[in-house]
């Protein structure tokens, strides 16, 4: 009896023995394996899910988005005893195609990361639709201040004389007085002629 009560408690040392074997080689290959992360999906434009493998257990996780720390689900983030955590983030740049580094680092400094492709999806152009009715006329605007008086420009030089122009005709008016002037200057004559013939004698 005594003989099998030892055997019992060999068997249960080596029970005890394997499980903590087992424990520390599960803590040993968590902390000796390199943090990894995997998106799902890693192409699109939503919402991402983020699954982390490898990190520090128990540890708070921050999420960056090209550098830049982005929300997630659940807050705070803390991974479990094995050092894995899942977590939910929104695509910040839904209209901005291109490639874009995700990035989980836990409190001790561990990090990983992957790359994330957000796709196009603007469509071709559509035809020109037709021209639409004239809109209503708008308001007039407020008159603006009157603006600063510019630099007077240089002054030219001065052009050549130029040639002078053939007389101009005379006009009736001018043409009525000379005649005038004529027949009294005849007149005149004249009478200063038969003046001095009355003085003759015969």
């Amino acid at each position: 009896m005594n003989k099998f009560k030892g055997c019992k408690n060999i068997l249960k040392f080596f029970v005890f023995l394997l499980s903590v074997f087992l424990v520390f080689g599960c803590f040993t290959q968590v902390a000796n394996a390199a943090p990894v992360i995997s998106l799902y999906p890693s192409s699109g434009f939503s919402t991402i899910m983020v699954s982390g493998t490898g990190f520090s257990p128990s540890s708070t996780i921050t999420i960056y988005w090209d550098g830049n720390s982005t929300p997630n689900i659940p807050t705070p983030l803390i991974t479990n005893f094995l050092g894995d955590f899942t977590a939910i983030i929104n695509v910040p740049n839904q209209t901005k195609p291109g490639f874009y580094n995700i990035t989980a680092i836990d409190s001790l400094g561990g990090q990983a990361s992957f790359l994330f492709t957000v796709v196009n999806m603007t469509g071709p152009e559509g035809p020109k639709g037709d021209t639409g009715p004239q809109g209503p006329e708008g308001t007039s605007g407020e008159k603006g201040d009157t603006g600063e008086q510019g630099i007077a420009g240089e002054k030219g030089e001065k052009g050549d004389q130029g040639e002078q122009g053939p007389a101009g005709q005379m006009g009736i008016l001018e043409e009525v007085i000379v005649a005038i002037a004529f027949i009294f200057s005849a007149l005149s004559l004249l009478l200063i002629y038969f003046h001095t013939r009355k003085k003759k004698p015969f």
